[in-house]
């Protein structure tokens, strides 16, 4: 597995020399606690980065994925909270698994956004991941639909819109008034209320874009403080081994377009943008 380019092992010296960080000391950090809304494909090992964040008693190379000295984050909580041994803030408990945003804890919610054909790409290639799918939402002919097939099929398209709006990724049937408007009434996510879900990323705490991965650990650290750590820039998928740089082949998609995702990632890359012009300016080009 080969690491993104990471300039040296001092933690100091892992962003780019334009990251000017001036809160590495933990004591620094004004948040008391963090949120991690986790879209499926997006970068398992950002968790690294938001446990480090809020543990800074936690071994250097401690995390999750290749290259780490493994630790299981979910062991650190003694009931909601964080150990207060090893961590001074804390972190909601959102592992394991993909649970969807919170209306009340957007404004402390971290995220990771990914280019919406390349992330139902590497859904599929995960043995067709649909976190929130019973299986009578699964068609007859799941096992054998295609990458097309199965971006096409009903409640896939539109994942982080849907988690955005505080549903599963995956979804079809509602439990609830309030579900049924956050999700799929067409294949291609068209009927999602696109808007709620941009006026929600707006105001999250932090939005970083995994096809620039160093960059977005780095500006995550210069807006929340905290020392950026060697294991966090690792981004990989723990079964696959694969680092996410390679992109994958979108024409297996045959034309497929996740309309409202693209709208949410199109405004992901606006926020992230304007945060890394605001928050690290000499890094903008």
């Amino acid at each position: 597995m080969r690491l993104l380019a990471v300039a040296a092992i001092a933690s100091g010296q892992l962003c780019p020399p334009c990251f000017h960080l001036q809160n590495t000391e933990h004591g620094n950090r004004t948040r008391q606690s963090l949120r991690w809304l986790h879209v499926p494909k997006t970068g398992s090992t950002f968790q690294n980065s938001i446990f480090h964040w809020a543990c800074p008693g936690l071994p250097y190379r401690a995390g999750y994925g290749p290259g780490a000295t493994p630790i299981r984050f979910a062991k650190l909580y003694d009931g909601s909270r964080l150990n207060r041994t090893l961590c001074d803030r804390d972190v909601d408990q959102t592992l394991p698994g993909h649970k969807p945003m919170k209306a009340d804890r957007v404004d402390d919610t971290v995220a990771m956004f990914r280019r919406p054909a390349q992330r139902v790409l590497s859904a599929f290639r995960d043995r067709k991941h649909a976190d929130g799918f019973q299986d009578r939402d699964k068609a007859p002919n799941w096992r054998d639909l295609n990458a097309s097939g199965y971006a096409r099929h009903p409640g896939i398209a539109g994942c982080a819109t849907r988690m955005l709006l505080g549903a599963k990724c995956a979804h079809i049937h509602q439990k609830s008034e309030e579900t049924a408007r956050a999700t799929t009434e067409a294949a291609r996510g068209g009927g999602l209320p696109v808007a709620k879900a941009t006026a929600v990323v707006r105001r999250l705490a932090f939005v970083g874009l995994q096809e620039r991965w160093a960059e977005s650990i780095c500006l995550f650290h210069a807006m929340l403080g905290g020392a950026p750590r060697k294991v966090e820039f690792v981004v990989a998928h723990s079964r696959r081994r694969r680092d996410g740089r390679v992109p994958y082949d979108e024409g297996r998609l045959d034309g497929f377009v996740d309309a409202a995702d693209e709208a949410v990632y199109a405004e992901a890359a606006r926020v992230f943008e304007a945060n890394l012009k605001r928050f690290a300016p000499d890094c903008v080009s």
